[in-house]
């Protein structure tokens, strides 16, 4: 069974935030130390996969309910 304010994955939205935060403080110390762009778009496409995320656990706090994810 899953709590109030979590996604289907166990996940709430201030997790995702917490990790998002992270995610973008790496990147900027990978981007100040050069680290090669292979890297850098690694971490580009998990920001992208917790931006995702973190909207599908807003909308199902909000709905009440699970969201149907994209493919």
């Amino acid at each position: 069974m899953q709590r109030r304010g979590e996604d289907r994955f166990g996940f709430s939205p201030e997790q995702l935030q917490l990790e998002l935060s992270l995610l973008a403080l790496e990147r900027q110390r990978m981007r100040e130390s050069g680290s090669p762009g292979e890297v850098l778009e690694t971490n580009r496409l998990e920001i992208g996969r917790r931006q995702y995320d973190l909207s599908v656990a807003l909308i199902q706090r909000h709905l009440g309910r699970p969201v149907e994810r994209a493919a």
